[in-house]
């Protein structure tokens, strides 16, 4: 039976595991007005399907959000915004955007796994958001890359 909250499914997560005082933070891919969008990505992440992400670094500049440290654990929450499952950041990097490796890509699930298709996809996505903040998407755009394991399901 899933968590009815966040703080449950971390309180159930602790109940199996060590996480020596380490606190969480919730977390959902995609677009939060977007449910059907951020399902799809969860269900992609509780399959093994997706097990990294990227992001620029302006993003999480321009939104004050932390940026994900080796270690970080985040409650994952779905489409409906309920807690699934607890995500265990294991690898968090600075890389410019050209210097994505086709292995991350892979690994980030999504179209058919290649780097030109990843490139083609981020820049669309990436693009508009850094206009927004008066930015450009360059080859040398620094971007966090990062990898997790999921560490819980809450199912």
């Amino acid at each position: 039976m899933p968590a009815q909250s966040a703080e449950q499914l971390w309180k159930d997560f602790n109940e199996t595991t060590d996480t020596n005082g380490a606190s969480y933070q919730t977390r959902w891919f995609g677009e939060q007005n977007n449910p059907t969008q951020v399902q799809a990505l969860t269900d992609a992440i509780l399959s093994g399907a997706k097990t990294a992400t990227t992001t620029p670094l302006d993003t999480y500049t321009a939104e004050q959000v932390a940026i994900p440290q080796v270690g970080d654990y985040n409650v994952l929450l779905d489409g409906n915004m309920k807690p699934v499952a607890v995500l265990k950041t294991v690898v968090s990097e600075l890389i410019p955007f050209y210097r994505i490796s086709g292995e991350h890509a892979y690994h980030e699930g999504d179209g058919d796994g290649t780097i030109g298709d990843w490139r083609k996809r981020k820049t669309e996505e990436f693009t508009p958001a850094l206009e927004d903040h008066g930015l450009s998407l360059t080859p040398d755009t620094p971007m966090v890359s990062e990898v997790f394991e999921l560490v819980y399901r809450a199912d």
